[in-house]
């Protein structure tokens, strides 16, 4: 009990004094809710002409994925974090799969695929089905209990419930229109609230956004109020949240891509209505934009640090587009030696079908909110001829996730550890109490290779320094590793291949890798031995989950080495001669 105890207080002690105040004040809100109360009369409506063209020139985007998407809704079916449903009568108060699944069921991110799958076909069944969605969940949430009366979960739902609304325009009846507009100033008055100041972060970002965007589509005195309120918080989380360098600071590439997302859409209504957004917010989204393609490939995939996954934020793509659209900003793609300071991501681009390289060497993540971080430091992802070769574990969920504890682990990503131990004092599914510090990284190169040098400190010991140093040059990567302050430890250093990856051969002084599309060379120097995982049950199987509930049994490699201050251990890992061209073809 008592060591118990001094966890909770070291994981307590970063936060802020004010999540400290709202932590309570939430839990007793949870306790003691009261119903939301829908006003007798609608609220008027702003500009909803010029917001709605604002909306549409953004574009549908994937038109056949928002196609397909609408579809299976119109015929009862649901698909969520990869896993499918079919719910014929919802109840909106049951929790259905997962939390994380019931979730999404309420954000209703499907009501802008319907609005857009009538625009596209001029099938009205489309926006009848939103609008016999809608009415279900408010008939079925009177009560204000539930996921979906969860603070992020309504400010999402306020989102996307308008941006429906203003897409279909006549398509809805008034009154059916005026009933969604009763329930969004209700969800509106509860969210207003209920601001989720205990977490702060992206879910704060997220509430603001929804105030924003609420008070832009209804008029009147509470409007608003939620207006200037969600306006204001936006601007201010803008500049708390991302760093100068543009990048979250949450240091994952998904809630990045997420906020940028955001943060683009903000802009592009407030604009629509005759409200410019700052300068120097403009900017900051602009760098965001930036850092988007240091932090995802040409092909959209994200690299997968901390809670990252594929198919949850809006594609890069999508994302680059409606930067240059909505703020005259093209990104340029990055090449050579690339880095992201504040963020502590250092790294090599080669160009399509050429190297990448992106290593993290920063802080887990903001003091008082590191509930996305994983034990990543010195951790990397290589491509090699535009292959995925070297990957991070990824992320499959997140509360009840059998791989929750895994992916955060030090042993799940592409680092090493001392002793046995981890790099964070991380604990249950999003709390961390003792952090790895991060001391210095540089990096230094050009297009024909890069060279690398970064270092921390371990939670438990501070005497200790992990030092690594990373070499690189198209076809040919060197990692060495040294645990300053060790005497005579035993250090693991873990390499996670790609699944299509399979030991071919185990030659003198190296290990022989191949994929379909690639064969790589992997020479281990200053190990005493190399374990290598042959099956799901071997203790050094790796796991590669590069989307939301999608779980791939990968090859990993275990490099056992006793550290001392002065001796390194690590290896090289290469492209085989006669592999290179055919792997871009594909």
């Amino acid at each position: 009990m008592l060591d118990r105890a001094a966890l909770y207080l070291r994981t307590l002690a970063p936060l802020k004094g004010s999540q400290l105040v709202y932590l309570p004040l939430r839990r007793l809100q949870r306790m003691t809710r009261a119903r939301p109360v829908l006003a007798r009369r609608p609220p008027g409506t702003g500009p909803v002409d010029a917001l709605a063209r604002a909306l549409r020139a953004m574009g549908p985007g994937d038109e056949s994925a928002r196609l397909a998407t609408a579809a299976a809704v119109l015929a009862g079916r649901f698909r969520f974090l990869n896993h499918e449903e079919r719910l014929e009568r919802i109840d909106w108060t049951r929790r259905q799969v997962s939390h994380l699944w019931s979730y999404n069921l309420h954000y209703f991110d499907y009501a802008v695929d319907l609005a857009w799958a009538h625009l596209l076909t001029g099938r009205r069944e489309f926006a009848d089905r939103f609008v016999e969605l809608a009415r279900g969940w408010i008939e079925g949430t009177r009560s204000g209990r539930g996921d979906g009366w969860e603070p992020y979960a309504v400010s999402v739902r306020i989102v996307n419930w308008i941006g429906a609304l203003l897409l279909l325009g006549s398509a809805v009846e008034p009154a059916a229109r005026q009933r969604l507009h009763r329930s969004l100033a209700a969800q509106l008055r509860w969210l207003e609230r209920r601001l989720e100041r205990h977490l702060l972060a992206n879910h704060l970002q997220k509430n603001y956004l929804a105030l924003a965007i609420g008070g832009l589509y209804l008029a009147g005195r509470d409007a608003e109020r939620w207006r200037a309120a969600g306006v204001d918080g936006l601007w201010r989380e803008l500049e708390e949240q991302v760093l100068p360098d543009g990048a979250h600071f949450e240091r994952s590439p998904m809630y990045h891509a997420l906020a940028l997302g955001d943060y683009l859409l903000a802009i592009a209504l407030l604009h629509g209505a005759g409200r410019a957004a700052p300068g120097v917010a403009i900017a900051r989204v602009s760098r965001m934009a930036a850092a988007l393609a240091v932090l995802s490939r040409e092909d959209g995939r994200l690299h997968l640090f901390n809670d990252a996954a594929d198919g949850i934020a809006p594609p890069r793509a999508r994302l680059l587009g409606l930067a240059e659209q909505v703020l005259g900003n093209r990104v340029a793609e990055p090449r050579g030696a690339v880095s992201l300071p504040d963020a502590g991501y250092y790294g090599y681009v080669g160009g399509p079908g050429g190297d990448r390289f992106l290593i993290d060497c920063g802080e887990p993540g903001p003091a008082y909110q590191p509930g996305h971080a994983h034990c990543d430091l010195l951790s990397y992802e290589l491509d090699l001829a535009g292959v995925p070769v070297v990957v991070d574990s990824g992320v499959s969920g997140y509360e009840g996730d059998p791989l929750r504890e895994y992916v955060r682990s030090t042993r799940a990503h592409n680092t090493a550890t001392l002793a046995g131990c981890e790099q964070s004092e991380v604990w249950g599914a999003f709390r961390v109490a003792r952090r790895a510090q991060p001391l210095d990284a540089r990096i230094e190169g050009d297009s024909g290779g890069i060279r690398f040098e970064g270092a921390y400190r371990p939670y438990f010991d501070r005497r200790l320094v992990h030092r690594r140093r990373v070499e690189g040059r198209p076809g040919s990567w060197r990692v060495a590793d040294q645990f300053t302050g060790a005497d005579a430890a035993r250090a693991v250093s873990y390499l996670h291949l790609h699944p299509e990856f399979e030991v071919e051969a185990i030659e003198p002084g190296r290990i022989v890798a191949r994929s379909p599309r690639l064969a790589v060379a992997i020479e281990p120097f200053g190990v005493e031995r190399v374990e290598i995982a042959r099956g799901a049950r071997d203790p050094a199987q790796g796991w590669y989950c590069p989307e939301f509930g999608v779980r791939s049994p990968a090859l990993a490699l275990e490099l056992h080495a006793v550290a001392t201050s002065t001796g390194q251990f690590g290896y090289r890992i290469a492209a085989l001669g006669g592999q290179r061209s055919r792997a871009g073809t594909h």
